[in-house]
């Protein structure tokens, strides 16, 4: 076992100082699945421009929400500031 995992690393190694990708073509390639989307940077700035999208207005509570870095924090503060459920969920997604 501990040879293969010798030989794994070299080939990694060699692979990198060559300037190739160990990874395999696929991946290397950036591919996707038909039905997955790529992850896109998100930020808060998304998250409020979504609200303002389906009515609500900025508030210092929703700024802060979005600004959240934990997504049950986000989706907590949204709510008590009268943000629907579904449109909690899918802003905070977007920060």
């Amino acid at each position: 076992m501990r040879i293969l995992k010798v030989v794994a690393i070299s080939g990694t190694l060699a692979a990198l100082a060559m300037g190739t990708s160990a990874l395999p073509a696929q991946a290397a390639a950036g591919s996707v699945s038909p039905g997955v989307q790529r992850v896109v940077q998100q930020s808060p700035d998304d998250c409020l421009a979504y609200l303002n999208e389906n009515g609500y207005a900025s508030t210092p509570a929703r700024v802060s929400a979005c600004n959240s870095l934990v997504e049950a924090f986000c989706i907590e503060i949204l709510e008590d500031s009268q943000v629907l459920a579904p449109h909690a969920v899918n802003a905070c997604r977007l920060s």
